[in-house]
């Protein structure tokens, strides 16, 4: 049974594909430039007719072995680095703009108060002038006048002071809200790290059990996670346990009915237990899906008590089946 089985969707398979082409292109690179190093030491001379009919090296290499892994651990891991590195810097720049942006409110805050209080103190200076030259003149007594313009005064300090403190309680409630969100995008990342490195585990692995306890800790982070399931049931039908099996692909249907891969698996194993019809049914909904399942099928030992099968045969012949 093959292992190698991402294409049919999800956020893993996804990543994995990516990090397999960046080091297909890496090998492809490095291939190259060393075929470069040797031309240059080695003397020119004219190319036979055997030379110039040879087929090129590197990227336009033919790939012998399908099932040959085409990347790197240490270039995924290199990858996966760089990405986190990239979202923390992201998130750093942000907090430092947003911190930027309240120390400049702050300063305007600032600058507007003092403004205020210069005003303030130059009202109560003509006040005092006018209050002055009235009880010079006997109309009023100054204490009267000097309790009224602190009143005043005061006032519109308070109402100043007021909206500048709800501004600034706006801004403290959005600075939390910001570290919130970056903390929650740092866990995330780390469950994403741990959740690829499990991954990259379980490619390397050989024995079905070794594989499923790599699975099971992958559920353990993500419950509904239907790739792991159905990987996880196609260990169990390598171990022989047909029933285990089918029960993991249905629960992977019931999260996601268009999984593919799960209607692939859960045939497999309809298969093993006899289920024929519902197998060939099962098999044709997920060919309609992915038609890269139709190859597949052909060569899978899981179908072959049932190759022979006229129905089997039709199916694995046609070319007209749509989702």
């Amino acid at each position: 049974m093959l292992v190698n089985k991402h294409l049919s969707g999800g956020r893993p398979a996804r990543l994995l594909l990516v990090m397999v082409a960046a080091a297909w292109l890496g090998a492809a690179f490095t291939a190259g430039g060393a075929a470069g190093a040797e031309a240059q030491s080695e003397p020119q001379s004219e190319p036979s007719s055997a030379d110039e009919r040879a087929p090129a090296a590197g990227v336009d290499a033919p790939i012998e072995d399908e099932n040959a892994p085409l990347y790197s651990p240490f270039t995924a891991r290199y990858l996966l680095d760089e990405i986190k590195q990239l979202r923390i810097d992201v998130e750093r720049t942000r907090a430092d703009l947003i911190e930027r942006q309240v120390q400049r409110e702050y300063e305007i805050a600032k600058d507007a108060a003092g403004y205020a209080r210069h005003a303030v103190e130059l009202f109560f200076f003509v006040i005092t002038a006018v209050t002055t030259l009235l009880v010079f003149f006997g109309w009023n007594s100054l204490r009267d006048i000097r309790v009224r313009v602190s009143q005043i005064a005061e006032t519109r300090v308070g109402s100043l002071v007021e909206g500048y403190a709800e501004r600034l309680d706006a801004i403290e409630e959005e600075l939390q809200q910001k570290s919130k969100r970056l903390k929650a995008a740092q866990l995330e990342i780390d469950e994403t790290n741990e959740i690829h490195s499990l991954w990259l585990r379980a490619s390397q692995e050989t024995e079905p059990a070794a594989k499923i306890a790599v699975y099971d800790d992958i559920l353990k982070m993500r419950p509904e996670d239907t790739e792991a399931m159905t990987f996880k049931a196609d260990a169990a039908l390598q171990l022989g346990q047909s029933q285990w099996a089918l029960s993991l692909a249905n629960r992977a249907i019931d999260i996601d009915g268009e999984n593919a891969h799960a209607l692939y698996q859960r045939a497999c194993a309809q298969t093993s237990i006899g289920a024929v019809d519902e197998a060939i049914a099962d098999l044709a909904t997920a060919i309609g899906m992915v038609d890269t399942y139709r190859r597949q099928a052909s060569t899978d030992p899981a179908f072959a008590s049932i190759r022979d099968a006229d129905a089997f045969k039709a199916l694995i012949d046609r070319e007209d089946l749509t989702p």
